[in-house]
């Protein structure tokens, strides 16, 4: 029997390497999610007998007999007596010293104790003789409690069959969203309360119109009333590509005066350049800050402008720094909107990651960039519905002003379909199987 793990960003990473590895036989044992990854466990030719018995025979082989332990605890003991009589070197400082004695008499009691065993001729029992254990052996425990629990949760694919059988429109449904990258939480609450239909095409339409409801969209309007706006998020998502552009479509309405850009990247060199040059090619004012307190004097300066960008410096949502870097966005009268910046090719477990960590910024919204990059909008939009993030903005090129549009839901519901007949993703039994005969029932939204 052959037991593998599997660890990937997202489930259908995962089931293609078991596929990949064991093949279309293969059983899954158990499934989790371990730091943000999702571990399976997966076997060919599942016999717990086979498994037990190789656990049995590892202990017995590892185990020394009686007459092995009995002698090589007598040579200890005589090597020990003959150390004993031996003078003590006299230029050991005091604490070498009672370092030693302490030792020592440790090491002591635990012979006299084995002493008075051997005297009496009575050899150690084995039973009471636990060996260490071994890597293998403590791999083996934990494959065999994996299995052991897989088999008291029964087989899923038995339970996603048995799923198929009682609720076919569901699971047709189940299948067709996921297939356009949606979480399995979002695809679940989708289909709550569509049983009652018959046609798989109309509960699919019912499920895409409450997903149009369900994605939230931002209320600040940009480009037409202004206001102070940073853009935050990791590096390399598109914060200064995005600042170019909306000044640049907010020129185009309003004139160029009306609009100031300001940069406090002091990290990434070279940084104040690149905002510079859109600026000169904007025709628009640039301005830099190195701290809070030269960008609250700033703003106070640049108070007539209609709309004022940040540039803010990119960092992982792993940087321990984070707070403190975000702070001055935080200034209670700075008035200051931060936008996060979120990369529409990310894993999803990425996504909610940078999410959760830049929440200390408190962004009242998202723009989504690099839609033209990614191959499935379900995963930003299932972490943007779970985490409730407003989307202000998308961006789908590298066009300056051309590529960033007010996110409109139905566009995006419509987008995320065109990607999924785009790039076919075909789910099979095993992944829906895993996915769908445990979790959640429903979204807390």
């Amino acid at each position: 029997m052959q037991v593998k793990r599997f660890v990937a960003d997202d489930m259908r990473t995962v089931m293609r390497l078991v596929k990949e590895e064991i093949g279309a036989d293969a059983v899954i044992l158990s499934n989790r999610v371990v730091d943000g990854k999702v571990e399976i466990l997966a076997a060919r030719d599942y016999d717990e007998t086979l498994i037990n018995q190789a656990l049995d025979q590892t202990l017995i082989e590892s185990k020394p007999n009686g007459a092995a332990a009995y002698y090589e605890r007598a040579a200890a003991e005589r090597e020990l007596e003959k150390k004993s009589h031996e003078p003590v070197n006299e230029k050991k400082n005091d604490v070498e010293v009672k370092k030693e004695t302490h030792f020592s008499a440790e090491i002591k009691n635990t012979t006299q104790h084995q002493a008075s065993g051997l005297y009496q001729h009575t050899p150690p029992t084995e039973s009471k003789f636990e060996p260490p254990l071994t890597d293998s052996m403590i791999e083996m425990r934990d494959e065999l409690k994996s299995l052991r629990m897989m088999i008291e949760n029964q087989n899923v694919l038995g339970e996603w069959k048995e799923m198929s059988a009682k609720h076919p429109l569901r699971v047709s449904l189940y299948k067709r969203l996921t297939e356009m990258g949606l979480s399995q939480e979002v695809c679940k609450y989708l289909a709550k309360g569509l049983d009652n239909l018959t046609d798989v095409e109309q509960a699919m339409q019912a499920a895409l119109k409450q997903l149009v409801h369900q994605i939230p969209l931002a209320q600040d309007d940009i480009l037409n009333r202004g206001g102070v706006f940073a853009m935050v998020g990791p590096t390399g998502v598109g914060k200064t590509t995005s600042i170019a552009k909306l000044a640049a479509r907010f020129a185009m309405q309003h004139g160029q005066r009306h609009v100031a850009l300001i940069s406090t990247d002091t990290y990434r060199i070279g940084a104040h350049e690149q905002l510079m040059t859109y600026g000169r090619l904007l025709g628009v004012s640039v301005h830099s800050a190195n701290d809070a307190a030269e960008l609250q004097q700033l703003l106070h300066k640049l108070q007539s402008k209609k709309l004022i960008l940040i540039d803010t410096a990119g960092m992982s949502q792993r940087d321990i720094d984070i707070s403190q870097q975000l702070a001055h966005l935080n200034h209670p009268s700075s008035k200051i909107k931060p936008y996060l910046v979120l990369s529409a090719n990310a894993q999803t477990s990425t996504l909610d990651e940078v999410i959760s960590s830049f929440k200390k910024s408190k962004p009242v919204a998202c723009i989504l960039t690099k839609l033209d990059e990614a191959a499935s909008l379900g995963g930003v939009l299932s972490t943007v519905i779970k985490h409730q993030l407003p989307i202000a903005f998308v961006s789908n090129g590298q066009k300056v002003p051309e590529d960033i549009h007010p996110a409109r839901a139905r566009e995006l519901v419509d987008e995320t379909l065109a990607y999924a007949k785009q790039y076919k993703q075909n789910v099979d039994d095993d992944f829906m199987a895993v996915a769908f005969t445990t979790g959640v029932d429903q979204m807390p939204l």
